[in-house]
């Protein structure tokens, strides 16, 4: 993929800090590879237990959740198996290494009649033609939302080792935290999967940051799943520091803010009511003035030569890179089009360009407080997000 040769610097200081510049591309250039043409994404330690993985990764929900040929986005993808081989092949040639599915990551069909009905095409069996042409070339995270029982956790693994059609997951997380489960117990099945061969390493999602000391005190957890972009900052205020202090990697699910963040022709007024964006409850998608973020970002984006959605997601492995003392970040933005994924993947070079001035332009555009506090899901699922959360003690339990 070619690279854009401007600078994220303005160019009028280019003009008056030459060297600066030159510096701006010397450290750019470190991250294409001039041979094959395209960003060269490295692969780096998450968290602290000895996993490495790609320092981006790609989420598959697109090619799992889909009603007849669009996702929860209104957007068409080929989710045929070769389409999706063709997306993980040209995934791994780009560098991202690191795919991101979960056992409810399944099309209308399967989440009407369950996600094992015959018919049902999920996620994990779209991954097993692509995952099968690559061996040995990938990191493959999945995650358990059925019931933190440990019966249920192990059982479910293996449905998903035999969907993706592998003998091991490289990462296994808790989905959402079963409030009438102890974590510890949740844990205790982990770690039966590991010394069985079955998982390598553990994350939760979505989990409070008492669960997560609970959770890693049992299983000694690799990284946490949360939602993160300049629209969903809620997880720096405990989440983040937690992690920093405990050498546990985040994985930054909608970096982009569920697409927002990367398009600003996006209207929710004319988005159709099946749209995640509107059914799933997403405070920010409806906020009024939320459009108005997006431009003044894009605005900057421009000044700056860059794509809008590239900017915001350079903005979160920057804000990770610098908050987690080593522990890492993995954005995972998530799209069925290989052009799109390629597109993001230009955006690892541009976080090591940005400097702490480009941070503080972009987070005036979109300030914090112009979208804290606000839901990011609706109904049940809206009970289950980290601010929420809360796990049955393992001593009520017992009693």
């Amino acid at each position: 993929m070619a690279l854009r040769a401007s600078p994220i610097t303005p160019k009028f200081h280019i003009r008056r800090h030459h060297n600066i510049a030159t510096a701006w591309l010397i450290q750019v250039l470190r991250f294409v590879d001039m041979n094959r043409g395209h960003m060269m994404i490295k692969q780096i330690p998450l968290g602290t237990q000895g996993f490495t993985t790609s320092e981006q990764g790609l989420g598959m929900m697109s090619v799992g959740i889909t009603m007849g040929k669009q996702d929860l986005y209104g957007k068409k993808n080929d989710v045929s198996k070769k389409g999706v081989a063709e997306l993980i092949s040209r995934s791994i040639k780009a560098g991202v290494t690191h795919f991101d599915t979960a056992q409810i990551y399944t099309n209308l069909s399967g989440m009407m009649l369950g996600s094992w009905f015959p018919t049902a095409d999920s996620a994990e069996k779209r991954m097993k033609l692509g995952l099968s042409q690559h061996k040995g070339e990938w990191q493959v995270a999945t995650k358990v939302m059925k019931s933190g029982k440990k019966k249920v956790v192990k059982n479910m693994c293996d449905r998903s080792l035999k969907a993706m059609g592998i003998d091991c997951v490289d990462l296994y997380y808790v989905h959402r935290v079963d409030p009438k489960v102890p974590i510890e117990i949740t844990m205790e099945a982990m770690n039966e999967l590991i010394a069985e061969g079955k998982i390598k390493y553990v994350g939760l999602s979505e989990a409070s940051a008492a669960t997560i000391r609970r959770a890693h005190a049992v299983c000694p957890l690799t990284c946490v799943q949360m939602e993160w972009s300049l629209y969903s900052r809620e997880l720096e205020d405990e989440i983040l520091p937690l992690c920093a202090e405990l050498g546990i990697g985040i994985v930054a699910y909608a970096p982009m803010g569920r697409g927002l963040l990367a398009d600003t022709s996006l209207d929710p007024e004319t988005m159709s009511r099946m749209d995640f964006r509107k059914m799933g409850g997403v405070g920010y998608a409806v906020e009024e003035g939320e459009r108005n973020l997006a431009t003044s970002l894009e605005s900057l984006a421009k000044e700056k030569n860059v794509a809008l959605g590239t900017l915001s997601l350079a903005w979160v492995h920057k804000k990770g890179r610098d908050a987690l003392n080593g522990a890492g970040v993995v954005p995972i933005p998530g799209t069925g089009n290989p052009k799109h994924m390629e597109e993001n993947a230009t955006a690892v070079a541009l976080s090591y360009a940005l400097s702490d001035e480009d941070m503080e332009a972009i987070e005036t555009c979109v300030p914090r407080k112009a979208m804290d506090n606000l839901p990011r899901y609706g109904g049940g699922l809206g009970k289950r997000v980290f601010t929420n959360e809360n796990n049955i003690s393992l001593e009520e339990w017992k009693n």
